[in-house]
């Protein structure tokens, strides 16, 4: 008897973990913390200049290395006009994807847009990104010199 159960109990968790594992390798968007695949959303066909009708800051997918699709949720942020990106380590996947290939896919609610990441080198730019944040979100503003210095930002255009 204890041994029936037990086989059941083993089969049941030996399908459970199937199931997951099937799931993870053939998942598309990101989920929560899991990295995902190619995105999956109505493509938006002409380029977008306007990114008005976002929030300062707002959740978005982004889809880095064509060649073989990996996806993450981050936040972007909107800074006089101009779609930023934050990296806060640049040893992040989609950090190091990104400076190999600057080409990407960002989906904004349910709309996937083309558009290009350019690494931000300009110091006197990312401080001024970094105090706008910083208003936005004021614990930002607490953080050690050198978590501080850890930003990096990627200014986002159309393609």
């Amino acid at each position: 008897m204890i041994k029936t159960t037990l086989k059941g109990i083993a089969g049941g968790l030996a399908l459970v973990v199937m199931t997951l594992l099937f799931s993870y390798l053939n998942r598309s968007d990101p989920w929560d913390q899991l990295p995902g695949k190619r995105i999956t959303g109505e493509e938006v066909a002409e380029p977008n200049d306007d990114w008005s009708f976002m929030e300062p800051s707002t959740r978005v997918t982004l889809e880095v290395r064509p060649s073989d699709p990996y996806s993450v949720d981050i936040r972007a942020y909107l800074h006089q006009g101009v779609l930023y990106l934050n990296s806060i380590r640049p040893e992040h996947r989609w950090t190091q994807y990104l400076l190999e290939d600057p080409n990407l896919r960002l989906k904004v609610g349910s709309k996937i847009y083309k558009v290009r990441a350019t690494w931000i080198e300009d110091p006197a730019l990312v401080s001024e990104i970094q105090k706008a944040r910083e208003q936005m979100s004021p614990r930002l503003a607490q953080r050690t010199p050198q978590e501080k210095a850890q930003n990096g930002y990627f200014r986002i255009d159309s393609r």
